[in-house]
C-alpha cells in the first residue's frame, strides 16, 4: 500500500506526464542512476522536513465520530530534485535536456497545486502545493556531493505541506454543561495611608496604618535596606517593622510595598 508520501511523489509524476508536450518519459529514481532511458526528466525525494507552523496543533475530532478525538497528523515539506536527461549532440549539447526541464517547470508553475485528476488516491485537492527553490549552484552541488557524483544541471522544488494521519485517538472529554458561580467577597485591594513615627534610633518599631491589609504580603526598605520582605499581614488596618541595623544617623527614606497593589514613601530621621 503507497504510503501518503509515495501518493504525492506519483502524483508529481502523474501531472508531469499528464502535461508535458511532447509527452516525456518521467521517473523517480537517484538522479546519480543512469540505467534508465536516455531522454526523460528525474524526480528525485531528497529531504524531508517537519512544517515548522503545523507542528503544535491540538487533537482534532475524528472525521464520522461525535465522541472521538485524533492526534493531528504529522504535517511535512517534501524537497525533489528535477534533472533532465537527454543524450549530448555534437553540435548542440545538451541542448535537448534544456529544453526539457523548461516545459517540466512550465508545467509545475502553471499547475503549481497539483490538479485533482492527477493525484493519486486519498489525496485531497488543494492539498500539494509544489514551490520552486531558489537554490544557488553552491547548495546545488551540495546534493549532488551527498549523492557521490558530478553536478549535472537541475532545480529544486518544495511541495507543502503533506499530512500523514496519526492513528493515536482518544474519547472527548465531557462538556461544560452548567455553571454555578457565587462570589460573595467583593474586592478589595489593600491601602497604605501613613506611618509613624518620623524619628528614632536603630531598632524603632515604624508602624504602617492603612486598609484592607490583612491577608497581603508586605516589602519595607529603609535606606535600601531591607526591614521586612513578603511579610505576611494579619489586621486590616496596620502592621509594625523594626529599623533594621547598621544605620548610621541621618535622614532615610523609607519604601513600603504592599503586593504591588499599594506603595508609600516616607523619610525616617536615625537619630543617636
Amino acid at each position: 500500500m503507497s504510503t501518503t508520501i509515495g501518493k504525492v511523489t506519483e502524483s508529481l509524476r502523474n501531472l508531469l506526464v499528464g502535461e508535458m508536450v511532447p509527452t516525456t518519459n518521467v521517473t523517480l529514481i537517484s538522479p546519480g542512476d543512469t540505467s534508465g532511458q536516455n531522454k526523460r526528466i528525474n524526480l528525485f525525494l531528497y529531504r524531508v522536513l517537519e512544517n515548522p507552523h503545523l507542528s503544535n496543533r491540538d487533537w482534532l475530532p475524528k472525521k464520522g465520530t461525535a465522541h472521538q478525538l485524533v492526534y493531528p497528523p504529522l504535517a511535512l515539506n517534501l524537497f525533489y530534485l528535477m534533472t533532465p536527461f537527454a543524450q549530448l549532440d555534437a553540435q548542440t549539447g545538451l541542448a535537448d535536456a534544456h529544453g526539457l526541464l523548461g516545459e517540466a517547470m512550465r508545467v509545475l508553475y502553471e499547475k503549481a497545486i497539483v490538479p485533482q485528476i492527477y493525484l493519486e488516491s486519498g489525496l485531497q485537492e488543494g492539498e500539494v502545493k509544489v514551490t520552486l527553490l531558489p537554490l544557488d549552484l553552491e547548495q546545488l552541488s551540495k546534493i549532488w556531493t551527498a549523492l557521490n557524483k558530478d553536478f549535472r544541471l537541475s532545480v529544486a522544488y518544495e511541495v507543502s505541506y503533506v499530512e500523514v494521519p496519526a492513528k493515536q485517538e482518544r474519547p472527548l472529554p465531557k462538556r461544560v454543561t452548567q455553571v454555578d458561580l457565587d462570589v460573595r467577597a467583593p474586592y478589595r485591594p489593600p491601602v497604605l495611608q501613613a506611618m509613624t513615627p518620623v524619628s528614632g534610633p536603630v531598632g524603632t518599631t515604624l508602624q504602617f496604618t492603612g486598609a484592607s491589609l490583612r491577608g497581603w504580603k508586605a516589602t519595607v526598605r529603609v535606606g535600601g535596606k531591607i526591614a521586612a520582605e513578603d511579610q505576611m499581614l494579619f489586621e486590616d488596618q496596620l502592621f509594625l517593622v523594626p529599623v533594621p541595623a547598621g544605620l548610621t544617623p541621618g535622614v532615610y527614606e523609607v519604601e513600603v510595598n504592599v503586593a504591588n497593589l499599594s506603595r508609600l514613601r516616607e523619610v525616617f530621621e536615625v537619630v543617636p
